[in-house]
């Protein structure tokens, strides 16, 4: 019973969220990692399990990279519009 608890408990426990650059840092080390078992995998099986591990984690990746590049275009908008809000070259709708 006390094996169940703990496993409980260590469920509650959150990591600390990560940022996109710490994020896509863990996933291109998971996608290396992944990848080398896939080359060192020698039962069908393992491979197939390798496989499609792969291929959520590379999708996973193409998701945060779509979101990283979105997030800097945004923030270089936002600096766009407050440096020509401050120097007063608003353009006229």
């Amino acid at each position: 019973m006390k094996l169940l608890t703990k496993v409980r408990r260590q469920r509650k426990r959150r990591p600390k969220p990560m940022d996109l650059k710490t994020l896509s840092r863990v996933l291109t080390t998971a996608i290396s990692k992944l990848e080398d078992h896939l080359l060192e995998s020698t039962e069908v099986e393992e491979a197939r399990k390798i496989c499609h591990a792969l291929a959520t984690v590379a999708g996973s990746y193409t998701r945060l990279t779509e979101a990283t590049e979105l997030e800097a275009r945004v923030e270089a908008l936002e600096a766009t519009q407050e440096t020509q809000a401050s120097t007063g070259m608003r353009r006229a709708a």
